[in-house]
């Protein structure tokens, strides 16, 4: 019977327990990556896909023609080897004072189901990448990192790819159209809601009723009410919370992907005339997504401490029959 010799036995485990070590010891290099970034470092990280579409997952990307020129219209496929998630299955209804109220955030135990069917491994860097069509996709990818966060996954073994699927595409990088099918399961555990992080609507009240800062991150004609969204029957605003309109957060590049700003862009408009200052305090939105968005500026960019979310948001509050500004 032929042996492996124990040296060479040794080396062998030596050198896989080097490359499992060496994928535990990557640093990601902030709360967001870029593409030449990821390319790099792909087989090091596990690259999640998260969008509100899994059908354009199996659609080639959609071209347009302008001035002769084949121009990207709409991502599809997806980076090869991604995990695949949905941004719909990351909220619930919920019974509240005998009402059924949408878009409720997810329980350890739902969350924790969700993560090991898409087999999200413990422990192993995650990269986000929402597709960068518009800056809805940045902000359904914040939602994700704020569940990730607030279930246990240290924020430094989370980034976002800035510009996403879309950015990915434009500098040549590879697309798959095959579908993502997980088969089994993986071990990923969920945690405690971390303290902190989640505001309930009787926290945002007694912070109001403080006179505690509390940002409303909805577009400002939605603030000023002006503009309304089909699942809210009210327009306006919470009385005593101040604006941080979700249209100073993001911008297009010159590829056409969707982008957040780095730290020194957001610190200049915050320090414009007119412009509320950031401070601790409670994000929230309709629904949650553009308050995650504003609680990813802030706390992971900005490196803020003390932002918490409601995630409930302006809906479930005029849901309940709360008190709305009008004028």
């Amino acid at each position: 019977m032929n042996r492996t010799p124990r040296w060479l036995s040794a080396l062998i485990g030596g050198a896989a327990l080097l490359a499992a070590s060496a994928v535990q010891a990557l640093t990601l290099p902030g709360p967001l990556v870029d593409v030449p970034w990821l390319k790099a470092h792909q087989a090091e990280v596990q690259v999640v896909d998260l969008r509100d579409n899994l059908n354009s997952l199996t659609e080639k990307p959609k071209y347009e023609t302008v001035a002769g020129k084949p121009v990207l219209e709409q991502v599809g496929g997806h980076i090869p080897d991604a995990l695949s998630v949905n941004f719909w299955g990351l909220r619930t209804k919920r019974n509240i004072a005998g009402k059924e109220i949408d878009y409720q955030m997810l329980s350890a135990a739902e969350f924790q189901a969700r993560m090991r069917g898409v087999q999200l491994e413990p422990g192993k860097p995650i990269v986000v990448t929402p597709t960068g069509d518009d800056a809805t996709s940045l902000q359904e990818a914040a939602y994700f990192v704020w569940m990730l966060q607030v279930y246990g996954v240290p924020p430094e073994q989370i980034a976002i790819l800035n510009g996403g699927v879309r950015a990915w595409i434009m500098a040549g990088g590879e697309i798959d159209t095959d579908a993502i099918a997980p088969m089994g399961q993986s071990n990923w555990t969920a945690q405690s809601a971390r303290a902190g992080m989640v505001a309930s609507r009787e926290q945002l009240q007694a912070a109001l009723k403080a006179k505690k800062p509390v940002f409303d991150t909805r577009p400002i004609t939605q603030y000023l009410g002006l503009d309304a969204v089909p699942a809210i029957p009210k327009r306006g605003r919470i009385a005593g919370t101040e604006p941080i309109a979700a249209e100073w957060l993001y911008e297009q590049a010159a590829d056409g992907s969707w982008r957040y700003l780095s730290a020194e862009k957001y610190r200049a408009i915050f320090s414009l005339p007119g412009i509320v200052r950031p401070r601790p305090g409670i994000v929230f939105c309709n629904t949650g997504q553009y308050a995650a968005g504003a609680w990813f500026v802030l706390e992971r960019v900005l490196g803020m401490k003390g932002v918490a979310m409601f995630p409930g948001g302006f809906y479930e509050w005029v849901m309940l029959g709360l008190p709305v500004d009008e004028r």
